[in-house]
């Protein structure tokens, strides 16, 4: 038996505000991105991040809520 410990989470990427953008930041990513699905840019820049910092993507809830682990 494995001895691996983990850390989970769960993201909400229903919103700019849950992915930690402002109000004035989400606006001017809105105007960057003006040409593509703005939201479906952000939330993919956010889960880049977080798969930099060692999280795995585990399972999906619909479209907002995401459920991570990663190894401690």
């Amino acid at each position: 038996m494995s001895n691996t410990k983990w850390e989970y989470k769960i993201v909400d990427h229903s919103n700019s505000s849950s992915m930690g953008y402002s109000n004035p930041e989400t606006e001017a990513f809105k105007e960057e991105h003006k040409d593509k699905d703005w939201k479906l840019e952000m939330m993919n820049i956010e889960l880049n991040k977080l798969g930099q910092e060692g999280w795995e993507m585990v399972a999906h809830n619909g479209p907002n809520s995401i459920y991570l682990k990663r190894e401690l």
